[in-house]
């Protein structure tokens, strides 16, 4: 029996994901989480098959814990379902291994062929996906100072973006005020702008 992990903030999400792969062929055994706590504890504790990653949790961003889950993982497939930018974070993902990134604006039937995908051994990459990455014209179109970001940064300027302070970022990603300080300098400075103000309107035009 294939063991899966579902995290996802979201329980209707989760039941969702849950009956799809119940109506796959074979037989499995569904793990969920819905905070980046429980994610490490399902790696550390269960031999994994297949892991389907929200990037947004209720406790954290998938990011902050990133390099545990790969030195986890052992021979585990792992997709992400999330809201974010696909052509923006998908080439992230998979440059860390994943064999998947589908967004949550996609349809049922596209997140069925990508866990169908992802569970034969395969990489599963969007249409929309491998026509930017294939297409050297549209890829110059997609140039935006947001890629210059690491993890970190882009992180820390999405919590800015929407109103979080450096104190309660620190306390999101469990970092101390000075690196999250740090980061926050970092991507103002690669962004050229000021204000937290200005971050979250460079991050609409790109991000879009």
């Amino acid at each position: 029996m294939k063991k899966v992990l579902i995290a996802d903030d979201h329980e209707i999400v989760r039941r969702g994901i849950t009956m799809i792969i119940q109506s796959l062929p074979g037989q499995y055994q569904v793990i969920e989480a819905s905070t980046c706590s429980q994610v490490l504890q399902a790696f550390t504790n269960e031999q994994l098959d297949f892991a389907i990653l929200d990037m947004a949790l209720s406790d954290a961003n998938i990011s902050s814990i990133l390099e545990q889950v790969m030195d986890k993982k052992g021979e585990a497939s792992l997709l992400v379902y999330s809201m974010n930018a696909e052509h923006i974070y998908a080439p992230r993902f998979f440059s860390k291994g994943f064999r998947g990134f589908v967004s949550k604006q996609a349809s049922i039937s596209e997140l069925e062929k990508a866990i169908k995908t992802v569970f034969r051994g395969e990489v599963y990459i969007s249409a929309e996906l491998q026509e930017t990455l294939l297409d050297p014209s549209r890829q110059m179109q997609l140039k935006n100072p947001i890629d210059a970001l690491s993890d970190r940064e882009l992180e820390v300027s999405e919590y800015l973006a929407i109103g979080m302070g450096v104190k309660e970022i620190a306390q999101k990603m469990n970092l101390d005020m000075t690196t999250v300080s740090t980061y926050k300098r970092r991507a103002f400075d690669k962004l050229g702008v000021q204000s937290s103000v200005e971050l979250k309107e460079k991050l609409m035009i790109y991000k879009s």
